[in-house]
């Protein structure tokens, strides 16, 4: 009982992760309508697990219901996508500024993970992967676990427009090149640099898109 249970209970991560992965790709828009008949088949997981994955990912804010029509894409006009940005800034800044500087395993984690993006050139799903496990990274230093968990469920919320703000990038060397400043203030525990920078960097990414949601 135990077995099977488990069994179903990862096919519901699988597909959520999956159509997560459809999002993050642009394979799946914003405001597009989800059949889960459809992505049963894309997916290749039955309709059960699809419709529980659904469920879940319209707690985390990737998708929305609506009664009688079933389940879309996240949709965000330009307003909303800054009150999003704006409760990133409030979080991560509180985060960031009590980081103490990481233990040279903790280094050498983030200097390989901004080497692999560096070196993404132009591919986008790429340089999203590497972007969040770097963010992700830093972020998961800190011991103010329940505020890491909400500043990544609002990562989750905005992933097709995050990676949507990557794709306009020539490629991935000036972003990576932000990240090594970054490091730089982490190493030498400059907590208040650190903000800075990291909120440079947001500043950018939502005046990448704020264009395109007008």
């Amino acid at each position: 009982m135990r077995d099977r249970q488990a069994s179903g209970e990862g096919a519901v991560l699988r597909a959520a992760a999956s159509i997560r992965e459809l999002v993050m790709r642009r394979e799946l828009l914003p405001g597009q309508q989800l059949r889960q008949e459809d992505l049963a088949q894309q997916i290749g997981i039955s309709r059960g697990p699809i419709r529980e994955a659904l469920q879940i990912l319209g707690v985390d804010g990737v998708v929305e219901y609506e009664r009688n029509r079933g389940y879309f894409v996240a949709q965000f006009s330009a307003d909303e996508m800054s009150q999003l940005y704006l409760v990133r800034d409030l979080l991560e800044s509180a985060v960031l500024v009590e980081l103490s500087a990481p233990n040279d395993d903790e280094l050498d984690r983030l200097v390989e993970i901004n080497e692999a993006l560096r070196g993404a050139g132009t591919d986008v799903d790429v340089m999203m992967r590497h972007n969040d496990r770097f963010h992700g990274g830093i972020l998961e230093l800190s011991p103010q676990r329940l505020v890491v968990a909400e500043i990544q469920r609002i990562w989750r919320m905005s992933v097709a427009y995050r990676a949507l703000s990557l794709s306009v990038l020539p490629d991935a060397a000036a972003v990576a090149k932000e990240h090594d400043e970054m490091i730089d203030a982490l190493c030498v525990g400059d907590g208040a640099r650190l903000v800075a920078l990291w909120g440079s960097h947001r500043q950018v990414a939502l005046n990448r898109l704020l264009p395109i949601l007008r």
